[in-house]
């Protein structure tokens, strides 16, 4: 059986992290997977299958320094961990540090890095320097939606054929059985939020919208599931707006999907995404969805057929959120063509086999 050997940093709550447990699922009955991560924490870990081996990498801060600014440590620590098996495969599964990891392997394995984000608005942190060294040594580039592909090849010099888009795979089997736990449900419309408080997810919009929602009289919730860095910006805006009665802020919600699943209208608000598990994982719930025009959702909503895109403006979104309060977007006609949504999952695994056996590079 071949051996993969994966690199992350953590496997805290987040959508990269639940693509990359998802997919060591699918592979783990076909390869032996071992998981090398920078800390071995996260509420995702429980996630990884059994048999998998998780490595950490940093041991203690001293080390770590060492790894991190000194690129002579770094390279043997990585050249360390790759020769102890006889891996097939090297794959940095994160944007940017990953894939100098797996540019480091000095051994003959192949060599695979994702991009989960749009890079026209997201920094990988790594310098435009290191970007074209790391990934001009590997042997295939994923991005994760059309349009991160061609804002990766323009933005940094790359052939189209090294890059190859692989949608994410979302447990579909587990999400359902997840969805039916019991939460308490709302007594008006309501919308739902699921994103990590970081910049990019612009939770502040919907706090301003509720804002306008509430000044016209609608009956409504904007429930909020997640934590992170913009969490007490956001609570102080709530306080600030006033609108304390009609934002729910749910912090991390380790189960999501009965909340998603009760929602009249799931909604994102992001300023920029790669392609968000959110979405599809609604879209799967066969909840009808309005979003800001990311990276992905046009290609996932089908020309509005499965959701409602907007502008990536405060206004547009508040303007739909409205049509859908007051029935001018028909969310029952949405939710109807759900029924037939298809999320490709089997198509994404046979692809997956593909890039990692090397199957797609002249394709």
């Amino acid at each position: 059986m071949k051996k993969l050997l994966f690199f992350g940093y953590t496997m805290d709550m987040g959508g990269a992290e639940k693509v990359l447990a998802d997919f060591l699922k699918v592979l783990k009955p076909h390869y032996e997977i071992d998981l090398a991560l920078l800390k071995k924490q996260g509420e995702l870990l429980s996630e990884i299958p059994e048999g998998i081996r998780v490595i950490q990498m940093r041991n203690n801060i001293f080390s770590y320094i060492l790894f991190r600014y000194i690129p002579f440590f770094r390279k043997l620590k990585i050249n360390k961990i790759a020769n102890q098996e006889d891996y097939y495969a090297a794959i940095g599964f994160i944007e940017g540090r990953s894939a100098t990891w797996v540019a480091d392997i000095k051994k003959d394995v192949r060599k695979i890095v994702w991009v989960h984000n749009d890079v026209d608005y997201f920094d990988i942190g790594i310098s435009e320097k290191e970007i074209k060294s790391s990934y001009s040594k590997v042997d295939k580039i994923i991005t994760v939606a059309e349009q991160s592909k061609e804002s990766f090849s323009r933005k940094y010099g790359f052939p189209k054929d090294k890059i190859e888009v692989l949608y994410n795979l979302i447990d579909e089997k587990s999400i359902e059985e997840k969805a039916k736990e019991n939460v308490e449900k709302n007594d008006c419309f309501t919308f739902v939020n699921v994103g990590r408080m970081r910049p990019q997810k612009r939770q502040d919009r919907l706090v301003e919208i509720a804002r306008r929602l509430k000044e016209k009289g609608y009956r409504f919730k904007i429930q909020i599931l997640g934590n992170g860095p913009e969490e007490e910006k956001i609570k102080s805006l709530i306080k600030e707006k006033k609108v304390e009665d009609v934002v729910e802020l749910k912090g991390l919600v380790l189960n999501p999907y009965p909340y998603i699943k009760q929602a009249d209208c799931v909604v994102m608000s992001s300023d920029f995404e790669g392609y968000s598990i959110a979405v599809k994982e609604a879209l799967f719930l066969g909840k009808a969805m309005i979003s800001t025009d990311v990276s992905g959702v046009r290609e996932i909503f089908c020309d509005n057929k499965y959701g409602i895109v907007t502008e990536k403006s405060t206004d547009d979104l508040c303007e739909k959120m409205e049509m859908a309060l007051n029935g001018e977007i028909d969310l029952n006609k949405i939710e109807t063509a759900l029924k037939s949504f298809d999320g490709s999952n089997q198509r994404i695994v046979n692809q997956l086999f593909s890039i990692i056996e090397g199957k797609t590079d002249n394709v």
